[in-house]
C-alpha cells in the first residue's frame, strides 16, 4: 500500500465461490486483486434412519436394515457402526459400508436393542433411534433326573424335580412326568405346574422308571434321564366283618379273623367304634389280639365296629362295618330335680332319664315318712297337704317294662309360711275426683306387700297400687260415682286371698275458679264489670256472685245471678275499688256448692275536673244539660273517640308505609 497519496479509507471484498479484494479511497477504487479459491471442511452426518427387522426373527439370529442419513454433512459416508444391547450395555457388532447386518449367537426369547451410526470424513453421527427386537423362544432344555421324596410305599411314591437350566427363552409353564412299567409300556402320571407329584396305583415290590420334561409356550423339552424305583411291600388286606356277641345290656365281645398280610407280618389291629351315624369312628382297641370285650355300653343302643390290620408296609383298609344292638334295661337314674315349694305344697320338675330301650310309663316319688307316690309318665308333679315351714327330702325313680331304675339323689326343700290375710279397707278422704284409702297404721315391720285393685267399667279388676305403704290416693275419678275396691297381701310365703269388695263414692265437684273480671267504662261514679262464663256442669244451673271492696273494708256481695256482667253505680269519685267473682253450682234440690273466687281486679273511679273560668249562665245551663248524659251515652262517646283515633293512626301508618316503599329507604326523624 502506497502511503504517499491519500489514505485508503475502505476495502471492497468480492465473494462468488471465489474471493478477490480491492481498496477504495477519495481518489477511487483500485483494481481487484488476484482471485483466491478456498473450500470449507465437511460436517458430521445426520443419524441414519431407525433400523428395521428384515425377514423373520429366529431364536438365535435376526437381520436388520437401515437407510442412509438425509444429510451426509458434505462428505460421503465411509462406514456404518451397529451396536447391540442384550441388557448389559451396548457393544459394537458390525462396522462396514453395507446397510444390512445379521445378528448371530443370540439367546432365544431375549429382548435386544439395536442402533446405528454413520461415519464420514466429518466424523461420526449420533446414533439412530433404537430398534427393539425379541428373539423367538425354543422348548426348554432337559430336566435333571427326578428325585424320590421319602421312602416308596407299596402302592405310591412321591417324586420331586426342578426346572431345567435353559428355559428356552420363555417361562416354564408346566411339567409332565411319565412312568415306564416293567413291560416297557409307559403312561403319563402327572401334568401341571407343581414341582412334585404323588404317583399312586403301584403294585408292591415292582421296579418302575420315571422321567420328567418341561414345557413353555414353544413346546415341550426332551425327557430327563430315567429314575429307577422299586415299590415297597404291600399293606394287609382288610379283615372280614367282625363278629359281635352281646353278653349283657352293658357289654359285648368283638371277634375277627386275620386277613392276608401281602408279604409282611401283621403286627397290630386297630378296632374302632361309632356311637351315632353322624359321628366319626373312634379308636377302641390297638394291639395284636383278634378279639376285644367292650364294656360300659348303654342298653338298647346300636353300635358300629370296624377293624384295620397293620404291618411294616402300613395300614390296610378297614373291614366292613359290623352293627351290634345291646338289649334294653331298666331306666337310668332321674337327674336335674327342681323343687318350687309353697306353704302346703311343692311343685317338682325333673328331666326325663334315658329309658334304656323300654319306654318309661311311671315314676315313684319318695318324700320320706310318707308312702311312695306313683305318678304317670310326666316330668312334673305337685305334692299337696304338706306342713308349712317344714323341711323335706325328696327323690324320684323311673319305671319301665324291664323294671325300676335307681333313685335319684335326694333334693332338700322347705315349705313356706302361710301367706298373710287381707287387711280391711277404709276411706279416709274423698273428693270429686279422688278417693284416699287406708288399710293399716304404723310401720310395716314384716315388709308385707299390698296389692290394691279397682273395678273398671268393663267389670274386671285392675291393679292400681302395689307396695308396702298403708295408704294410697286414687286420682282421676268421676264425681258422684261409686267405685269398688279389693286388696290382698303377699310376702315371701306367697300371695294371700282377696278381701271382700269395698264400695266408696266421690263427692260433688265445685265449679272451677274464674279468671279476674274485666272493668270497663269507668266514670266518676260507675263502671261496667264483665267476667268469663263458666262451662255448664251436667244439668245443674250456674250462677255468679260478684263482690266489691273499697279501701280497707271487707268484700261485700253486690250481685248474684246468671249474667256475666254487671253495671256498678253510686260509686265515689277518685276512689280505689277491688272486685272479684265466683261461680255457684245449683242443684235441683235447691242446694248449691260454691267454687273458689277469682283473683281480685283493681280499678279507680275518675276525678272531677276543676273549674278555671267564670261560666256564664248560658254555659252553666249547657254544662248542666251536659251532665244530664247517661252512663251509656258517655260510654258510646268514649268508644267513638277511640275509633276516630284508631282510624287516624291507621291512615298515618298507611301513608308512611307507601312513602317508604316508593323511595326504597327508611329514615328516622327526631
Amino acid at each position: 500500500m502506497d502511503r504517499r497519496g491519500p489514505m485508503i479509507d475502505e476495502f471492497a471484498l468480492q465473494i462468488d465461490d471465489q474471493i478477490s479484494l480491492a481498496a477504495r479511497n477519495e481518489e477511487g477504487n483500485s483494481k481487484w486483486s488476484d482471485i483466491v479459491a478456498y473450500k470449507t471442511l465437511p460436517a458430521r452426518p445426520d443419524p441414519p434412519s431407525k433400523p428395521q427387522i428384515k425377514g423373520k426373527i429366529h431364536p438365535h439370529y435376526f437381520r436388520i436394515t437401515w437407510d442412509p442419513p438425509k444429510d451426509e454433512g458434505g462428505a460421503e459416508i465411509t462406514k456404518y457402526i451397529v451396536e447391540l444391547d442384550d441388557g448389559k450395555g451396548y457393544e459394537m457388532v458390525f462396522e462396514g459400508t453395507e446397510r444390512e447386518h445379521t445378528c448371530y449367537e443370540l439367546i432365544p426369547g431375549h429382548t435386544y436393542h439395536v442402533r446405528v451410526a454413520a461415519c464420514s470424513v466429518g466424523g461420526r453421527s449420533d446414533f439412530s433411534e433404537v430398534c427393539i427386537a425379541t428373539t423367538q423362544s425354543v422348548p426348554p432344555g432337559q430336566c435333571s433326573v427326578p428325585k424320590l421324596q421319602g421312602k416308596p410305599k407299596a402302592t405310591s411314591l412321591h417324586l420331586r424335580w426342578t426346572c431345567p437350566d435353559n428355559n428356552g427363552g420363555a417361562q416354564v409353564t408346566e411339567f409332565a412326568a411319565q412312568m415306564i412299567l416293567p413291560d416297557n409300556t409307559s403312561r403319563e402320571v402327572y401334568k401341571g405346574r407343581d414341582f412334585d407329584c404323588i404317583v399312586a396305583g403301584l403294585s408292591p415290590g415292582r421296579p418302575y422308571l420315571f422321567q420328567v420334561r418341561a414345557f413353555n409356550r414353544a413346546g415341550g423339552g426332551p425327557w430327563s434321564e430315567p429314575l429307577e424305583v422299586v415299590s415297597g411291600a404291600g399293606v394287609p388286606d382288610p379283615p372280614k366283618m367282625p363278629l359281635c356277641m352281646c353278653r349283657s345290656a352293658h357289654s359285648t365281645l368283638v371277634q375277627w379273623e386275620g386277613p392276608v398280610n401281602n408279604g409282611a407280618t401283621i403286627t397290630d389291629y386297630r378296632l374302632e367304634w361309632q356311637l351315632k351315624s353322624d359321628q366319626e369312628f373312634a379308636q377302641l382297641y390297638f394291639g395284636p389280639n383278634t378279639s376285644f370285650e367292650v364294656k360300659g355300653l348303654n342298653p338298647a343302643t346300636c353300635y358300629a365296629f370296624r377293624v384295620q390290620a397293620i404291618n411294616s408296609a402300613g395300614h390296610g383298609l378297614y373291614s366292613p362295618v359290623a352293627m351290634c344292638q345291646t338289649p334294653p334295661s331298666s331306666p337310668s337314674a332321674v337327674i336335674s330335680i327342681r323343687a318350687s315349694a309353697a306353704a302346703t305344697s311343692v311343685h317338682l320338675v325333673w328331666k326325663e332319664p334315658h329309658d334304656n330301650g323300654s319306654e318309661i310309663y311311671a315314676y315313684n316319688i319318695d318324700i320320706g315318712d310318707k308312702q311312695l307316690t306313683c305318678v304317670s309318665a310326666v316330668t312334673e308333679y305337685t305334692l299337696e297337704d304338706l306342713t308349712p315351714e317344714t323341711t323335706y327330702k325328696v327323690r324320684i325313680q323311673a319305671v319301665n317294662g324291664i323294671g325300676v331304675g335307681a333313685f335319684s339323689s335326694q333334693v332338700k326343700f322347705t315349705t313356706r309360711a302361710l301367706p298373710p290375710r287381707p287387711p280391711k279397707l277404709e276411706c279416709c278422704g274423698a273428693s270429686h275426683n279422688s278417693i284416699k284409702l287406708k288399710w293399716g297404721e304404723g310401720r310395716n315391720i314384716d315388709l308385707i306387700t299390698f296389692t290394691l285393685e279397682m273395678d273398671r267399667e268393663d267389670g274386671n279388676f285392675q291393679e292400681v297400687y302395689k307396695g308396702q305403704a298403708f295408704t294410697y290416693k286414687v286420682n282421676r275419678l268421676l264425681e258422684m260415682t261409686n267405685y269398688d275396691f279389693r286388696i290382698y297381701a303377699s310376702n315371701d310365703a306367697g300371695s294371700g286371698p282377696y278381701s271382700e269388695t269395698y264400695t266408696f263414692s266421690t263427692t260433688t265437684a265445685p265449679p272451677p275458679a274464674l279468671k279476674a273480671p274485666k272493668v270497663d267504662n269507668i266514670t266518676l261514679t260507675s263502671c261496667l264489670v264483665e267476667w268469663q262464663a263458666c262451662k255448664r256442669m251436667g244439668e245443674d244451673r250456674i250462677v255468679y256472685v260478684l263482690q266489691l271492696q273499697s279501701r280497707d273494708h271487707e268484700y261485700k256481695q253486690i250481685y248474684k245471678g246468671s249474667e256475666t256482667s254487671y253495671s256498678l253505680d253510686n260509686l265515689q269519685c277518685k276512689t280505689d275499688y277491688h272486685v272479684r267473682v265466683c261461680a255457684i253450682r245449683q242443684f235441683s234440690d235447691d242446694s248449691e256448692i260454691s267454687g273458689a273466687f277469682s283473683p281480685g281486679q283493681n280499678f279507680s273511679t275518675a276525678s272531677p275536673e276543676p273549674v278555671k273560668n267564670i261560666i256564664s249562665p248560658l254555659a252553666e245551663t249547657k254544662v248542666s244539660e251536659r251532665k244530664q248524659l247517661t252512663d251509656q251515652q258517655l260510654a258510646a262517646l268514649f268508644v267513638l273517640g277511640i275509633t276516630v283515633v284508631a282510624v287516624l293512626i291507621a291512615y298515618i301508618a298507611q301513608s308512611f308505609l307507601s312513602y317508604t316503599s316508593g323511595s326504597g329507604n327508611i329514615r328516622d326523624e327526631v
